[in-house]
């Protein structure tokens, strides 16, 4: 069990750097309805992380390995998959970088953010943190190990809202800045937003390129243990 909180911790960090949803979370933090809104968006990004992991926690549970070599076949299946997934989406990533001299293009969607409602709002997060390229496969891996933990489902419950709230950090902690209204504050998450648009490809080329990185260390533990 020790092992699999271990392995949930690492992936819920993993969760919180996500440069899309966090500019846009600035984004709303700067508009009219920032307490409001800020709140509603993160509720729903981690209420839709638990629900990814639970779904993917309760689907994995029949599958887990009944024995030893059965779990390390499906980890060295896993981490040779995704590792090819992140290397793929980092090459992806890379080749999208605006080009030397021009501007990265704000999407259009966030110039429409100051008039979004609360409904609005709540859509853009589940477009924005469900089909995740970066996080959806951590939440599928994070509902896998809270299976094979085979913890009782109360204690499961619990872990899997746990790693929700870790990988959502970074959303919770912006939006308790809604609650801090001041200028300084509200110029420097402007500068913070046009930096995360501005070197978005890189950042996630960079992140990519980590969990790779970390599916490789993760293929040598299933071929050497």
């Amino acid at each position: 069990m020790g092992n699999a909180v271990a392995q949930l911790i690492l992936v819920g960090i993993e969760m919180i750097v996500s440069p899309v949803p966090l500019a846009a979370l600035i984004a709303i933090l700067l508009s009219a309805r920032a307490k409001t809104n800020a709140a509603i968006f993160t509720a729903t990004a981690v209420t839709a992380s638990v629900v990814v992991i639970g779904v993917s926690a309760l689907t994995a549970e029949e599958g887990t390995g009944r024995t030893d070599r059965a779990g390390h076949s499906s980890q060295f299946v896993f981490a040779t998959v995704f590792g090819l997934a992140f290397v793929a989406l980092a090459a992806v990533s890379w080749r999208s970088r605006p080009r030397p001299g021009t501007v990265a293009a704000m999407p259009s969607w966030m110039a429409q953010i100051d008039t979004m409602n609360g409904a609005k709002t709540a859509v853009l997060s589940l477009l924005l943190t469900v089909p995740n390229a970066k996080n959806l496969p951590l939440e599928l891996h994070a509902g896998a190990v809270v299976a094979g933990a085979h913890a009782p489902a109360g204690q499961a419950a619990l872990i899997v809202l746990g790693v929700a709230v870790l990988g959502g950090a970074g959303l919770i902690a912006l939006s308790v800045l809604a609650a801090v209204p001041s200028k300084r504050v509200s110029a420097a998450l402007g500068v913070v937003k046009d930096e995360l648009i501005r070197h978005n490809a890189a950042i996630m080329t960079v992140l990519f390129l980590l969990l790779a990185g970390l599916q490789v260390s993760h293929l040598v533990t299933a071929l050497t243990v």
